[in-house]
């Protein structure tokens, strides 16, 4: 893959100028042995809104570098099977922050393998997605059936909609991805009517297990951090705390815990319990009303 690296002048969400260094991340996985890693690394800093980014950006020649490879090979088996609890609880929420009609119009962003836009549909929404990878969209066409003419194959920073064309826009895993999530958001309000609802999931940067990580990293006598992944698979580029969103109106937030990784599974139990009740998870999922 080739890159340009373009350094970061300001928080893209705040505008902020101080930065923390946290460290270091390689172009591949430091593994459980980092001092024998190998590959090109970016300094890893914080912004005070919490905020957590490469600087300088790997931003690679071509879009198709990252995205471009079967769903297959990007995503885990169980990814591809759809049921009726996915997204639940972002559709529930939503209904209840708009308030929700029958026919109300939803923009999945980012449909992936089109799990978030079957659910949106099966909700009574009338469901549009948006999607960069032409592999990921053929793949949400034949394995969940959706209408090609509902998903428009296009980046977002690309995409076109009329203002206002929208009751509910979702991000799900998506923001994490861009190099400028805050003029998609931008973009998204655009598109959105007065009194719809943005979703955003997003990975915390307050994530308790990256935190150990670290310390693991610090101990083997290195410098290198476990946030982010820019140059390999999933390829993040950020992750967010609440404050990252502070200029928006968010009118409800929660922490999801999710997969518990790195740690003995005696022990899970007890680290989900530690991460849920004090908001350590591994995402946040903040709702963004538009007056």
């Amino acid at each position: 893959m080739k890159y340009e690296f373009r350094a970061v002048e300001a928080c893209d969400m705040c505008g902020g100028r101080s930065f923390k260094l946290l460290g270091m991340r390689l172009s591949t996985s430091q593994g459980r042995n980092p001092r024998s890693a190998e590959g090109i690394a970016v300094p890893v800093k914080r912004c005070r809104c919490g905020l957590v980014f490469a600087d300088p950006q790997p931003i690679p020649e071509d879009i198709a570098d990252h995205y471009g490879i079967p769903a297959e090979e990007y995503w885990s088996p169980e990814h591809f099977t759809w049921t009726p609890e996915y997204f639940a609880l972002e559709i529930d929420t939503a209904k209840r922050l708009i308030p929700f009609q029958p026919g109300m119009t939803a923009l999945d962003i980012g449909v992936g393998v089109g799990l978030a836009m079957t659910s949106l549909s099966r909700a009574r929404f009338d469901t549009f997605g948006l999607e960069p990878s032409a592999p990921f969209r053929d793949k949400a066409i034949t394995a969940m059936g959706l209408d090609p003419e509902r998903i428009q194959l296009s980046t977002v920073e690309a995409a076109e909609f009329a203002p206002e064309s929208f009751d509910f826009i979702t991000f799900g895993a998506v923001l994490e991805h861009l190099y400028s999530p805050s003029a998609a958001l931008a973009k998204a309000l655009r598109w959105l009517k007065p009194g719809g609802i943005i979703q955003a999931e997003v990975p915390s940067s307050n994530w308790l297990i990256a935190r150990l990580v670290n310390a693991y990293f610090r101990l083997r006598g290195t410098n290198y951090v476990t946030h982010l992944s820019p140059m390999h698979s999933p390829f993040h580029l950020y992750e967010f705390g609440l404050d990252s969103f502070a200029r928006y109106n968010v009118v409800e937030h929660h922490y999801g815990v999710c997969t518990v990784t790195h740690i003995p599974g005696p022990l899970k139990p007890l680290f989900r319990w530690y991460m849920d009740r004090t908001n350590t998870g591994m995402q946040l999922t903040v709702y963004l009303k538009k007056s």
